[in-house]
């Protein structure tokens, strides 16, 4: 087949969209920047996003030249990854960028193959239910879209913006000094060097980093003593088989496959295989064989790519050293599910801080904080992680030694079969409601805590999840415009106040505070009766990253002045606040 006629072919698999191979730009890296970013993925591109929204001067550079579909990493975007997106006004543009029909999507359902059995039925969505439902705890929605699609709509936002990203540019040396840090990139198709000066270095290169490595950053946590590995796999089409609109997230659970069955494309699937021995290289057959069971049909199937994974722990010890930061896989890697979430979390937390002390609104030390507050919760997350993907894989094995039908077998033993191995599934899952939206920070020197608090507050729990108001949770939302507007969209980038009372006196002493600090600051007025149940107070200060730094009725007798300076990891009351700007200082760098 020709080009064109390939070309063609790809286009039709996913609605006309371009999403196969991204093509990173080639142009050269600015000599100078404020955060050079190392690694084009979609948390690399997403912390330039974050930084430029809060007008820091950064650059991207990727060693790779593309990043394509067949190698898709991340699928499933959870309800807190769409609220940054909704917040980067770029939810619109990912939404369109579908790669499979949006109908397919029915839900994750856990089957005995594509074509096989239900063994726990899931609700459908309805065509007529627009409403958001009880206990929901955002107006945001699971989503799912290649990685690649991010990426994409990432880079286009970024090209509007004038923001440089450089692909077939590696990382080969960091020099620290008083002024900044020169990172010294090399075009990998000539060889020929360049170096970068900035105020800050992130690194975003996946879990073998370069800038990790460069760093002297070295990792915690254990090793996998096995490998699962990561399949696409190409389909003709099988519309004869599923139906036009097949499900297009499933778990399969049968005597040869487990694990997911995920459209990347309409003709294109994910599936796991595994688990095997490290030593152990399956041949293509034997992988063909395991997506085979999983479609549940004897289907022509195309090997397209094959990624290894484990399941393990790899946790940097720590996430921040001198001018160098890590974010995403180079800060942690984990047992697969949501990992993007994490690597999200991490730039929202960051990039506000970063924007904060580039500007001098914060000392250097506030970058402490991101380290304390988000290498704590990815290790909660981690264990969780492992430990369900360990019970998942015992859960799988006793399945398979009490015996799993055929699933042409009809008869009543196959069906109570299968009911008894759906009823044992169910015991099992649960929608990780805690991994989702409770990334508490209750180990962090920039949240001013109430008294007794962290003595009282229940165990993080990754399938329990209440909105919680209290400081270092994030900050319950909800709608406050009749029109479709919500509390986390009126409070956009900044530092922001909702003020539950008419009393007006805690409200002035901030605004007149960061009116002389120049710090971006919103005032939001709740009149509902509900927000003020569910906030518990009067007033609430909430950060960029929307989390709860303050709550109370009246402010400490030290003043907004002793609030914001915590907040934003200042020395303690009556101390100097130094309100220089930390960009990068060609003077101090000898140039």
């Amino acid at each position: 087949m020709s080009v064109e006629g390939r070309a063609g072919n790809a286009l039709r698999a996913t609605g006309g969209r371009d999403v196969h191979t991204v093509r990173f730009p080639t142009t050269a890296p600015p000599a100078e920047v404020d955060v050079l970013i190392v690694g084009a993925g979609p948390v690399g591109l997403a912390a330039a996003v974050e930084l430029t929204s809060r007008g820091v001067r950064a650059a991207v550079v990727e060693r790779a030249r593309t990043a394509t579909l067949a190698r898709a990493g991340a699928m499933g975007h959870s309800p807190r990854v769409v609220e940054h997106l909704r917040r980067w006004r770029l939810l619109q543009h990912v939404r369109d960028a579908w790669t499979y029909p949006p109908e397919w999507n029915r839900g994750t359902r856990l089957v005995t193959s594509l074509a096989g059995h239900e063994l726990v039925p899931v609700p459908r969505p309805s065509f007529t239910d627009r409403d958001r439902a009880p206990g929901q705890h955002s107006s945001a929605e699971a989503l799912r879209r290649p990685q690649t699609v991010l990426q994409r709509v990432f880079l286009d936002h970024l090209a509007e913006r004038g923001v440089s990203v450089s692909g077939g540019r590696e990382l080969t040396a960091l020099r620290e000094h008083a002024g900044g840090i020169d990172a010294e990139v090399v075009d990998t198709g000539s060889g020929r060097p360049r170096t970068v000066r900035a105020a800050y270095v992130l690194g975003t290169d996946g879990g073998s980093s370069t800038t990790r490595r460069l760093a002297g950053i070295g990792r915690e946590g254990g090793h996998a003593t096995e490998k699962r590995l990561r399949l696409i796999v190409r389909t003709g089409d099988i519309s004869d088989r599923v139906g036009a609109a097949p499900s297009a997230t499933n778990i399969v659970v049968n005597a040869l496959a487990s694990g997911f069955l995920a459209a990347v494309s309409s003709r294109e699937w994910r599936v796991y295989a595994g688990p095997y021995p490290l030593d152990h290289e399956p041949g293509e057959e034997e992988l063909l064989a395991v997506g085979r069971a999983a479609f549940g049909f004897d289907v022509d199937l195309e090997l397209v790519s094959a990624t290894t994974f484990y399941h393990a722990t790899r946790i940097a010890e720590t996430f921040r050293r001198g001018r160098v930061l890590l974010a995403g896989d180079a800060a942690h890697v984990r047992t697969p599910g949501g990992n993007l979430g994490e690597g999200i979390g991490d730039v929202t937390n960051l990039g506000w801080k970063l924007a904060a002390v580039l500007a001098g609104h914060a000392p250097h030390d506030l970058l402490d904080s991101y380290d304390q507050e988000r290498r704590r919760h990815n290790w909660r997350v981690a264990d969780h992680a492992l430990a369900h993907a360990l019970r998942t894989r015992a859960t799988v094995a006793e399945i398979r030694r009490g015996g799993i039908p055929d699933d042409a077998d009809l008869g009543p033993e196959a069906t109570r079969r299968r009911a008894e191995i759906g009823e044992r599934l169910r015991q099992d899952r649960s929608d990780a409601a805690g991994v989702t939206f409770d990334e508490r920070y209750d180990a962090s020197a920039v949240v001013r805590y109430e008294p007794g608090q962290l003595a009282t507050e229940p165990p993080w729990r990754a399938e329990v999840y209440e909105d919680d108001p209290r400081p270092g949770h994030r900050a319950p939302d909800g709608p406050v415009d009749p029109h479709g507007g919500t509390l986390h969209d009126r409070l956009g980038t900044s530092f922001g106040l909702l003020v539950l009372t008419e009393d007006r006196t805690v409200e002035r002493a901030f605004a007149a505070e960061a009116a002389a600090r120049s710090l971006p600051f919103t005032v939001i007025h709740l009149t509902d009766p509900a927000a003020r149940a569910v906030y518990g107070t009067t007033n609430v200060l909430v950060r960029p990253d929307q989390h709860v730094a303050w709550r109370g009725t009246q402010l400490p007798v030290t003043g907004a002045a002793a609030v914001l300076d915590q907040v934003l990891g200042h020395p303690g009351p009556g101390r100097h606040r130094d309100l220089t700007p930390n960009r990068f200082d060609p003077a101090s760098a000898g140039v």
